[in-house]
């Protein structure tokens, strides 16, 4: 009589789990696109043009048939093989590559965006772009949203959870360090990021308040008449404005590793010895964001978990 109830019990209990994941779809998904899209099951074949996506895809366990070409940090040098790297590059998608492959979905964001309308000729297509405006609750809306798309929910919360507990931590430490100003170098030029700009999200992660505010209006206008080695001089003016606010803290991104694997920052010290003179750096209160991982990778779940984890052990 037991064995024939505890029968019974695992049969409505699997029945349960495999009504409530049966459930979940058909899932319309609201994104960054003009229209929402339907995606009816679980998707099988899934091509990414979006790093940051692919790692967060990654941390939840889930193989992805296609991706784009580019530059990939360690824990994602799998995906740089002949047999995954084939859908083309973050600009420009192999689109007869794409019909071959018939995916099931296809995931755009950051450099990618601009060809959703005619990626979702092909395939339902969603864009993910991270908002550097509001980059924390980015991040949490696509590790959720992907697990709810893969039908892994209690992963991705757990995910979240962990990332989320670590941010709160640090920007619970932020609050006893000053101001920051995040640095981007271009060849030889210090360019700073302020919050709104294209790495101003470093602030919102850290929970660390900048040195000074933008005027997207105002700079916008002023970089339309400008040549390029006016908008150079321009920045390096800017910065060095900035500097002598007297951050206490200065966060690096060094373009030339990211994309070719040389350092701009030697070069970029020698046009702007100010930066060497700055309180911060006499400090040794400088930070280098990992390259790869912040210029090509930005907003991935692991990603943003290396940085969270360096800093909450600096800090």
């Amino acid at each position: 009589m037991y064995g024939q109830f505890l029968n019974i019990l695992i049969i409505l209990v699997f029945g349960f789990y495999s009504v409530a994941s049966f459930a979940n779809y058909p899932l319309t998904i609201e994104h960054a696109g003009k229209k929402p899209v339907v995606i009816k099951q679980k998707p099988k074949k899934v091509v990414v043009f979006d790093l940051g996506v692919l790692d967060t895809i990654t941390a939840l366990d889930v193989e992805v048939t296609a991706v784009a070409k580019g530059v990939f940090p360690d824990y994602l040098a799998g995906y740089n093989t002949s047999d995954k790297a084939i859908a083309g590059s973050l600009f420009k998608p192999d689109y007869a590559k794409l019909k071959d492959i018939k995916p099931d979905l296809i995931i755009v964001g950051g450099r990618s965006r601009k060809t959703l309308d005619k990626l979702s000729g092909i395939a339902p297509t969603i864009d993910l772009t991270v908002n550097a405006d509001s980059f924390v609750p980015s991040v949490k809306r696509n590790v959720l949203l992907l697990g709810s798309i893969f039908d892994k929910k209690q992963q991705a919360k757990s995910l979240w959870e962990k990332l989320n507990s670590k941010i709160l931590t640090l920007q619970a430490k932020a609050k006893s360090k000053g101001a920051g100003l995040v640095l981007f170098t271009v060849k030889d030029v210090f360019i700073a990021h302020l919050p709104g700009d294209r790495f101003g999200m470093v602030y919102d992660l850290l929970g660390i308040p900048s040195v000074g505010k933008i005027n997207k209006q105002t700079d916008s206008k002023a970089n339309k008449k400008q040549t390029k080695a006016q908008k150079a001089k321009h920045a390096a003016t800017l910065t060095k404005a900035y500097i002598e606010k007297k951050p206490d803290w200065l966060f690096i991104l060094d373009r030339g590793l990211a994309t070719a694997g040389q350092s701009n920052i030697k070069q970029a010290l020698t046009s702007s010895p100010f930066i060497k003179n700055s309180n911060a750096w006499q400090k040794n209160h400088v930070y280098y964001l990992n390259p790869t991982q912040w210029y090509v990778v930005t907003g991935g779940y692991t990603s943003v978990l290396n940085t969270v984890n360096d800093l909450n052990t600096l800090w």
